[in-house]
């Protein structure tokens, strides 16, 4: 199913320039048209819609920014919780110890990978996947826990796989959950909007100014697609690091 976030980011920049460049075109041509006196007008509501595209992009910023953070601490997070679990793991009977530690290292490449390259069906896939492996560690740790019930190292490895489990859960959401399409499609038509306004003031004074509003048009677009792009946590320009997680793989002992 298409979706608002798989649009490439260069297709979506120069179709948010070309709409947001256009609508100011298109007021300066149409004041030409309009009377003299509503210059004052133009200038208040030009200011009026600036302000408010000004307060909508700190807004949406902040919420793009803060949601690329938990993702980064996310997998921070599964990395820790991935290394307490293969700590855990060396105390547990030698029989055990290296099929578990296997699993994990299998495991931890598969969290590495989750959903890269970007596609809705690798990151189900992946998950899946990552459930699979988890159900087999848990199986063993069942087992481990009939066979040695008041064992200190069992009950602790058993532990560590539930916050694994939850931390999953977590990196999974924070994938997942991204600033609303219609904030996005909010922004775009409020720039589109200000930059009216702007053409149709310039219009009024006669002033073309073609290369000012075409910067303008191009930086308020830049604005725009850095907060899609910081919503696209596995492609893009900005991305969330799995380096925590390849240091976590490297310490898994073999």
């Amino acid at each position: 199913m298409w979706s608002f976030y798989e649009v490439p980011i260069p297709v979506l920049f120069v179709t948010t320039v070309v709409l947001i460049f256009a609508s100011s075109e298109a007021a300066y041509h149409f004041a030409q048209k309009a009377d003299e006196t509503e210059r004052s007008d133009a200038g208040t509501l030009s200011a009026a819609a600036l302000g408010l595209l000004a307060l909508l992009l700190a807004f949406s910023f902040s919420i793009a920014l803060g949601k690329y953070d938990s993702r980064r601490e996310a997998v921070l997070d599964e990395a820790l919780a991935i290394g307490s679990t293969a700590n855990y793991a060396m105390a547990l009977p030698s029989r055990e110890r290296a099929p578990i530690l296997a699993l994990l290292r299998t495991y931890v490449q598969v969290r590495i990978a989750l959903g890269v390259p970007y596609s809705p069906e690798k990151l189900q896939r992946d998950t899946t996947a990552s459930v699979g492996l988890q159900s087999l560690l848990w199986q063993r740790a069942t087992a481990l826990g009939v066979a040695e019930p008041r064992s200190l190292p069992v009950a602790e490895f058993r532990e560590s796989l539930n916050n694994l489990n939850n931390v999953h859960e977590r990196r999974l959401t924070t994938l997942r959950v991204r600033v609303p399409v219609p904030v996005i499609v909010m922004l775009i038509a409020t720039a589109m909007v200000a930059m009216a306004f702007v053409g149709f003031q310039y219009g009024l004074g006669k002033k073309y100014l073609l290369a000012g509003r075409a910067v303008m048009a191009l930086t308020l677009a830049a604005l725009i697609i850095l907060i899609v792009d910081l919503d696209r946590p596995t492609r893009g320009l900005i991305t969330v690091s799995v380096q925590p997680l390849v240091d976590a793989s490297n310490g898994i002992p073999r």
